[in-house]
Formats: structure tokens, sequence, C-alpha cells
């Protein structure tokens, strides 16, 4: 290890750091309820310091969105590229999802309300909506569902596990989403017309 590497990666801890706090903060006090000192005092640092890594709160927003959007849409297109019956695929996409909603209520509750705010800057490899429309596109093409229109597909599928994630959000269902799992992957195949006896 040399001198001058030493506070590179002590900036890259420091800058995920500001991340993950943001993170919470936001869920906690909402984008508009956290401020730059919030964030500073929540990483321990002072508000010039936190201004070597980034510009301005918005810049942390964008920044936040963009790494959980893009690892969510990352996860999605590794399901769908497995080689499996999709009825499968689409119980994993499912469990997928529930987990993260989960494990991850900060996450989740961010990328819902802020996804209409960023995802004009989302190239299509990171755009969760864009690779869920490719895999249905791909579906209907291989006969493995009966909807031929991939983006109404992925709105029916999004939505079937989204709504009650929602729910959940706002207190309205007790029991963790997984074990909703089985329900509503199968409620989302018969919505794409996938038959119940295709394993």
């Amino acid at each position: 290890m040399t001198a001058a590497s030493t506070p590179l990666r002590k900036g890259a801890v420091t800058r995920n750091r500001i991340l993950t706090e943001a993170l919470s903060l936001f869920a906690e006090k909402g984008v508009e309820g956290t401020s730059i000192r919030d964030i500073a005092l929540a990483v321990g640092i002072v508000d010039a310091a936190l201004y070597r890594h980034f510009r301005s709160k918005d810049e942390i927003v964008s920044e936040v969105f963009l790494l959980h959007y893009g690892a969510l849409a990352e996860a999605v297109a590794e399901i769908g590229a497995r080689q499996q019956p999709f009825r499968q695929t689409v119980r994993q996409l499912v469990e997928h999802f529930c987990t993260l909603f989960d494990e991850q209520p900060a996450v989740f509750a961010f990328i819902l309300l802020k996804q209409h705010d960023h995802l004009a800057g989302v190239n299509d490899e990171a755009n969760v909506v864009e690779t869920l429309r490719q895999i249905m596109q791909r579906a209907y093409k291989m006969g493995d569902i009966v909807v031929d229109d991939a983006n109404a597909a992925a709105a029916m599928a999004l939505g079937m596990v989204i709504q009650p994630a929602v729910f959940k959000l706002y207190g309205r269902i007790d029991k963790p989403m997984k074990s909703y799992v089985g329900a509503l992957a199968d409620a989302v195949c018969r919505a794409l017309g996938i038959p119940s006896g295709v394993p």
C-alpha cells in the first residue's frame, strides 16, 4: 500500500458512508426534510468535508437513486437470463422484489418515491422497467406468455407486486412480503397467460 492510495481509499469509504446515511435519513425524514448538515452529522463529518465528495444534496439524491435502482435492474436482468421455465423466472423475480421490500424497506421506499424524478437520466441497462420489458418481449417470442404487448406485461407484473408492497410500507399488511411470494407469482403467471400446469 502506498501513501498516495490511502487517502483515496478513505475517501471512497467516506463517500459510501455518506450515501448510506443519506438513504437512512431520506427514508426517515424525507428528501425535502433532510439537510446537508443532517447527513454530515450522521456520517460524523463537517459540512465542508461532505462538499468534497458531493456538490449538493441533489447530487447525493441522484447518486443514491442510481446506485440502488441500477443494482435492482442488474439483478432483474440476471434472473431473466437464466435458462429455465418462465414460471420459475417469474417466481424468482417476485421473490427478489419481496426480499428487497422485507430486508431493505428504506431502499424500496426511496426508489418508489423518487423514480419519476430520476428515470430520465437512467440508461436502458440500468432501468428496471426496460429490463423487465425486454424479458417479457423474449418470453412472448418464445411462446411462454400470451400477452403480446411487452410494456403491458411488465406493467401487470410490477403492479401486482409493487402495490402489495406499498400496502406493507404503510402498515396495511402485517406479514413479511416473502410470505406472499407463491400467491403473487401465481397471480402474475395467470395474468401473463402461463398455464398452471407449466413447471
